[in-house]
């Protein structure tokens, strides 16, 4: 047999129902105009062993330097939705696992607690550690790349960004 093949509208609730903040929310940053997105990645090519951060799983890897060369923004969606589903996925396991454990030996479940807290916790510390780590290569690669951007560069920016055009 063939694969299904889904219709986009199936998979997506249709407009009247879609909450508009839900949809605020859950957008993409848009693209950059070409000539901006070519400018990034030429200056990357030349600078990049000087001014990329070092690399990291969480903070600094090839997902972080496309997105920083399509939208000025250095992160990455793969970690953020990473230790987003880790932290759900450790509350429910650890809720599960404290309730059995509560059962049998209600003792152990100040011990539990702690640990559930600990598992829940940690990857949301380590997202907001992230977070600040692509907040500061973003501001540190974009005054790099405005200091050496070629003077079409910033009349591309500025026709895009104003809506001039």
């Amino acid at each position: 047999t063939s694969p299904k093949v889904f219709d986009l509208q199936e998979l997506n609730p249709s407009p009247e129902e879609e909450n508009p903040q839900d949809k605020e929310m859950n957008k993409l940053p848009k693209s950059d105009p070409t000539k901006i997105v070519l400018a990034r990645t030429n200056f990357l090519l030349e600078f990049g062993e000087e001014v990329l951060p070092p690399y990291h799983v969480f903070h600094s890897n090839s997902e972080c330097i496309a997105v920083w060369c399509k939208t000025g923004r250095w992160s990455t969606l793969q970690t953020a939705i990473f230790l987003h589903s880790t932290a759900v996925g450790n509350a429910k396991s650890a809720t599960v696992m404290a309730m059995g454990v509560a059962a049998a030996h209600v003792f152990l479940l100040p011990v539990m607690a702690i640990g559930g807290i600990v598992a829940v916790s940690a990857p949301w510390m380590i997202l907001k550690k992230s977070k600040h780590k692509w907040e500061e290569a973003t501001m540190k690669l974009t005054e790099l790349f405005w200091a050496k951007a070629e003077p079409e560069v910033f009349v591309e920016a500025i026709e895009h960004w104003s809506g001039l055009v």
